[in-house]
């Protein structure tokens, strides 16, 4: 009678490198010495290299950094959210058959239910996950105030509503606010909803500015703020009076599941931003600078002015110049700019006076249709049909016998072994020498 046997142990006794078994005198099966590793009490190793620290994964390889596995958390996340609700819906249907121990479970609030519990177990994860922020941003150049710390306290905080989810932890302290407040403050229901809405929305305004570089976790904060204060308002009794029709419970019960959702994915969100940044990835923001007016009128005198102050022998008429760039370039194809302008030179054009070797002062030409960078341009071309013209003048004034020097014979690359064999054979002359 025969199994199947999985074939991924002898896989792995393939792939990984397996240590031999040494005996006790230190010297295996074939009496061959080897160094044994201190760090080993047995006499053998039983667990292959792929068992080391440095092989195991890492905190942050748990960090979606790319954009389809980050889609497919976020995803999965919406699918789960749509499930619970889907199930919360049809509870009711379901009193019959599940009985009322069913019913709670499948709510969507209370103590014990599928939500509480789903609730806790994203803020014990959003827990972690600003750990490993906290972890990431101590480690930031220009943060001198060190406020990478609130992601530590932010933890603490996370963690504390997860025991809430569970347990009535917002009653305790309640009732503890409630003692505090002696006398006509003690039974006003407002006074905790408005010392939860402060408390929040310190927190998210800290929030803001401390995610305020990556966009879609800023995002997600305003978001997880907005439900967080829809759940608070609705626990006002004068609201769940008014919404009573509606469903408060129904409508709380989604805010805060959609809240911790929020808020898992903002931390999500922006421990990829950091990792990524941490590691060059994101290119930094770089401000256009608007160019005002004044600068463009200080760009344009500085051009004419170069063009003043330029001699009359590198300033050519535009006849002259028109003639150089087509011996350069005498295929090139004008553009339709040009032949307009060509046009109107012809129309326009007047023959240049003639300037006396006498007059020994500079002069500007000033051209009214052409621009001072297109003139700029012409004169960069003619300078540099020069230089091809000059460079052509000497290599056919070369006398052949410069042409007959032999190249130089470049050395010979050798090997290591040649090298060495030269060495010795040095060595030698020299001793008998």
């Amino acid at each position: 009678m025969s199994f199947r046997r999985n074939d991924a142990r002898r896989r792995r006794l393939a792939i990984d490198p397996v240590v031999p078994v040494v005996a006790s005198n230190g010297v295996d099966s074939d009496r061959e010495p080897l160094q044994v590793d201190r760090s080993l009490n047995s006499q053998s190793r039983h667990y292959s290299f792929g068992a080391n620290r440095r092989c195991q994964p890492k905190t942050t390889d748990l960090i979606p950094k790319r954009v389809c596995s980050y889609l497919l958390v976020v995803l999965g996340l919406l699918a789960v959210l749509w499930l619970i609700t889907f199930l919360a819906g049809q509870s009711i249907q379901w009193s019959t058959y599940l009985g009322d121990s069913g019913t709670r479970l499948l709510s969507i609030r209370g103590q014990g239910s599928l939500a509480s519990w789903f609730s806790s177990f994203l803020l014990i994860i959003t827990g972690m996950a600003s750990l490993q922020i906290y972890a990431l941003r101590k480690h930031r150049c220009d943060d001198y105030r060190g406020a990478y710390r609130l992601w530590g306290w932010m933890a603490v905080i996370l963690i504390m509503a997860s025991i809430n989810f569970v347990s009535d932890l917002t009653g305790v302290l309640g009732e503890l606010a409630s003692r505090m407040f002696v006398g006509e403050y003690a039974n006003r229901a407002w006074i905790p909803l408005a010392l939860k809405l402060v408390a929040l929305t310190v927190l998210t305004v800290r929030g803001i500015y401390e995610v305020r570089a990556s966009l879609g976790s800023l995002v997600l904060v305003i978001f997880v703020w907005s439900a967080y204060v829809a759940a608070i308002v609705l626990q006002y009794p004068a609201t769940t009076e008014a919404l009573a029709d509606l469903g408060p419970n129904t409508m709380l019960g989604n805010c805060l599941l959609f809240g911790t959702a929020g808020l898992f994915l903002a931390h999500l969100t922006y421990a990829r931003f950091v990792f990524l940044d941490a590691h060059g990835l994101i290119k930094p923001r770089v401000k256009a600078k608007k160019v005002s007016t004044k600068e463009k009128l200080k760009e344009q005198n500085s051009s004419e002015l170069k063009l003043k102050c330029l001699p009359v022998g590198e300033v050519n008429s535009k006849e002259k110049i028109e003639e150089e760039i087509q011996d350069v370039a005498p295929a090139a194809s004008p553009s339709p700019k040009t032949k307009q302008s060509q046009t109107k030179r012809k129309v326009t054009s007047q023959p240049a006076p003639a300037i006396s070797k006498s007059n020994k002062k500079t002069k500007a030409v000033t051209d009214k249709d052409q621009s001072p960078s297109e003139i700029l341009k012409q004169m960069a071309e003619a300078s540099r049909a020069k230089e091809k013209r000059k460079i052509e003048e000497l290599q056919a004034s070369k006398t052949p016998q410069s042409m007959d020097v032999p190249d130089v014979v470049e050395p010979v690359k050798m090997s290591k072994s040649q090298r060495r064999k030269q060495r010795k054979l040095k060595k030698q002359q020299r001793r008998a020498a």
